[in-house]
């Protein structure tokens, strides 16, 4: 299939899928499908201006002709061939945030009888700033450098020993006990600009998002399945 038919086919596969998803009229017309997906579908919102460019494109190709020239009057470069076709990808299979999380198995996490000392010297090596806590694959709490000084500050002891346990950090690593940031729990087909629209939100006490836990039933009593950051959404989308 040359660039010309395929990206017509694009775009009848696309104008069929909107159509078929949003149960529209057969009939109506490609540019008012796209409005009116926009307001659904963010994959559409974000590249409405260059559907309606390919659109366009696709209606010279289509409609207009030259007197004695039986060729197209114009061929799609094959780099606006393969955006288009991403784009109808992705509205079919939404991207969701477990395409783009860190999943369990490259997931540092501590336990319990995990020693302070240990999972400071990992975070240190993998430059990583938190560290989520689990029993039996649930996460119970997160470990970061604020929860070090407030059990500092609240023990009066400038001093965490190699014996230091995370158990004894409890009161501070519980993920209700953190001042300024937040944590939230979601499914695994969450789509990733829902995701988006979680990290752009404050709670009422004006803590920050700063991590999606993913498990198994989207609640803090499903097993931990990944890690999402707002660096995750903003530089893995698209």
């Amino acid at each position: 299939m040359n660039r010309v038919d395929e990206f017509v086919q694009i775009y009848n596969d696309l104008d069929k899928e909107i159509k078929k998803v949003l149960k529209l009229d057969k009939y109506i017309s490609h540019m008012k499908a796209l409005d009116i997906v926009a307001k659904k579908s963010d994959i559409i919102a974000r590249n409405l201006d260059v559907l309606k460019q390919y659109a366009r494109l696709r209606n010279c190709i289509v409609h207009d002709t030259v007197s004695g020239i039986e060729e197209p009057i114009a061929i799609p470069l094959q780099e606006v061939v393969e955006r288009y076709k991403s784009i109808l990808k992705r509205f079919k299979n939404p991207l969701t945030v477990y395409d783009i999380c860190t999943h369990r198995s490259k997931v540092l996490v501590a336990s319990q009888n995990s020693l302070v000392i240990d999972v400071m010297q990992a975070m240190e090596s993998l430059l990583i700033s938190r560290v989520p806590i689990i029993e039996k694959e649930n996460v119970v709490g997160l470990f970061n450098g604020n929860v070090l000084i407030y059990y500092l500050a609240s023990t009066k002891k400038c001093l965490i020993s190699n014996n230091t346990v995370m158990n004894e950090l409890k009161e501070f690593t519980n993920l209700d006990c953190h001042r300024k940031e937040q944590f939230d729990f979601v499914d695994k087909t969450l789509n990733v600009y829902d995701a988006e629209k979680y990290f752009k939100k404050t709670n009422k006490n004006n803590h920050k998002l700063v991590a999606l836990f993913i498990t198994s039933d989207g609640t803090r009593k499903g097993k931990l399945l990944g890690v999402l950051t707002e660096w995750d959404v903003f530089n893995k989308i698209d």
